[in-house]
């Protein structure tokens, strides 16, 4: 009887620590386009909040390999309660918001009307979920 308490306790002990591991960090994944040319590339991360330059993402790709130059993002995989941002770093100071709800693709020169080719090598991207 004593023995198969303390085995019970200790089933229970090693479920409730089980239960208590964090989750995996859901992943992203983000396409950017250069409407221009009709190249594009997408580039998966965790949505773990940190940020991570284009010009590492995206090395390799047909965009890296056409200069980094581009003119609109668009979430492709995410859940409703991601959210993300592109921060030029280059000095001036673009932070593009992008999320799962609402707002999933952006024109990255912020002008609808024509797709203005933007080097995005400076750029970061980082999301949450």
């Amino acid at each position: 009887m004593q023995f198969t308490t303390i085995l019970a306790s200790t089933v229970l002990a090693f479920a409730s620590g089980i239960s208590a591991i964090p989750a995996p960090f859901s992943q992203v994944t983000l396409r950017i386009f250069n409407d221009q040319t009709g190249i594009n590339s997408d580039a998966t991360v965790p949505a773990d909040n940190a940020p991570r330059y284009l010009s590492d993402l995206f090395r390799g790709t047909p965009i890296g390999n056409a200069g980094l130059v581009a003119t609109s993002a668009q979430l492709t995989q995410f859940s409703d309660s991601t959210k993300c941002k592109l921060v030029d770093q280059t000095g001036k100071n673009w932070v593009i918001e992008l999320d799962g709800r609402a707002k999933n693709f952006v024109d990255l020169d912020g002008d609808v009307t024509k797709p203005i080719p933007v080097y995005i090598a400076g750029f970061t991207f980082q999301c949450t979920a």
